[in-house]
């Protein structure tokens, strides 16, 4: 992918997989909802989740992120760099998300329904990751102007489930 068309597809509304790394054990792996503003990404979690500890006990760490397209063709972006977390969380950011995700109606109700739980913003924190790598691969110009119209009826035909 080109730089323009890399940055269009992260900025786009998928799904991360952030993968930690731990001293003698697998990287933790997870999908996350993230933000992306073109240098970095941000990520929402609770302080009580495996990714925040591993974080605050390492203060930075070692990770990939990846990002792909749910249809065909293809599409994926996986980041390599170091992430961070921040002291607090970010209340504008953890309704970004939300609205992001769910759009405005079900993004309000989704933070109504989390403070009720009292996931509240004293109970997050903010990863952020600097990538200092890319690796990226884009299906689309190998599937030639048929395959794309054969993938589009495709999808029309069988939507990716839910």
């Amino acid at each position: 992918m080109t730089d323009p068309e890399l940055d269009a597809f992260l900025r786009d509304r998928r799904v991360g997989v952030l993968s930690i790394a731990r001293p003698g054990k697998p990287p933790h792996t997870s999908p996350v909802w993230y933000d992306y503003d073109g240098s970095r990404f941000r990520i929402q979690v609770e302080t009580t989740s495996a990714k925040a500890r591993l974080l605050a006990g390492a203060g930075s760490a070692a990770v990939s992120f990846a990002v792909q397209s749910e249809v065909p063709p293809y599409r994926y972006a996986v980041a390599y760099g170091t992430a961070t977390l921040a002291p607090t969380g970010d209340e504008g950011l953890r309704r970004r998300l939300a609205h992001r995700y769910f759009g405005r109606l079900a993004g309000n109700m989704y933070v109504a329904q989390e403070e009720k739980r009292g996931i509240t913003g004293a109970a997050v924190r903010v990863i952020e990751i600097a990538p200092e790598r890319f690796v990226t691969h884009d299906f689309r110009p190998e599937a030639g102007a048929l395959g794309r119209f054969y993938f589009a009826l495709y999808r029309w035909l069988r939507p990716v489930p839910a």
